[in-house]
């Protein structure tokens, strides 16, 4: 499976205005904003108001040019879902073949026909497969996910000769420093978890997003400075 992820669905989420979920499905207005920011926060209520929003975000004509990315973003939201919650997944898949919106019945074969799972394991860390972690955390709240990222910094935060495996563990931090000022819920689980070390732990409750950026940029020019990157 072939899935085109990237760093944009982090910069749209942050730059989304939450609203209140309306309550019919047939008097939702949302914008792919306001979309964005309540699948970020689904984990906290898990409101099945969210599959009402999608169909009304694929039925708006406004969004056709942005439904090629929304759609990588979905697949592993409700993938996420059908693994926290198969009656729900199961629910939601009913209600979108029901509504007959043909792009979002063919995400849902995707994700009961392709081994999702075994796919991930295939990749190779990178800030876009962080991404995907963050992805199933909020669909479903299972603490796994964080894990995963917190691995990926212990592993490659002190890279030196693959940019790539450096950069996965950047991102990981920033997104960590970035969500435990969203989520206290976040920031309580990196805390008491054991995975990181101390001295790394402390940098990133310690510092902002915009720190640890700062941090990744001066350690890759000094590497292209050195030759190495």
């Amino acid at each position: 499976m072939k899935v085109v992820y990237s760093l944009v669905f982090f910069l749209i989420l942050m730059g989304g205005c939450a609203s209140s979920p309306q309550t019919s499905e047939n008097t939702i207005n949302i914008t792919i904003n306001e979309y964005s920011e309540h699948l970020m926060h689904y984990f906290e209520n898990k409101n099945d108001t969210i599959i009402y929003e999608t169909i009304s975000v694929y039925r708006n004509n406004d969004n056709i040019g942005m439904l090629d990315m929304v759609d990588s973003i979905i697949i592993f939201f409700f993938y996420g879902i059908k693994n926290d919650d198969i009656v729900r997944y199961n629910n939601f898949r009913r209600i979108v073949t029901d509504n007959k919106i043909e792009r979002l019945i063919n995400i849902f074969n995707i994700i009961d026909e392709t081994d999702i799972t075994a796919y991930l394991e295939d990749e190779d860390a990178s800030p876009e497969l962080n991404d995907v972690y963050w992805t199933l955390y909020f669909s479903s709240g299972n603490t796994k996910y964080i894990d995963y990222l917190l691995k990926i910094v212990m592993d490659y935060n002190n890279e030196t000769e693959n940019a790539n495996y450096y950069l996965a563990a950047g991102s990981a931090m920033w997104s960590l420093s970035s969500n435990i000022q969203t989520f206290p819920s976040v920031r309580d689980y990196v805390q008491n978890n054991d995975i990181l070390s101390n001295n790394i732990k402390e940098y990133i409750l310690n510092n902002g997003p915009d720190k640890i950026e700062a941090d990744m940029i001066q350690f890759i020019n000094e590497q292209r400075r050195k030759g190495i990157w």
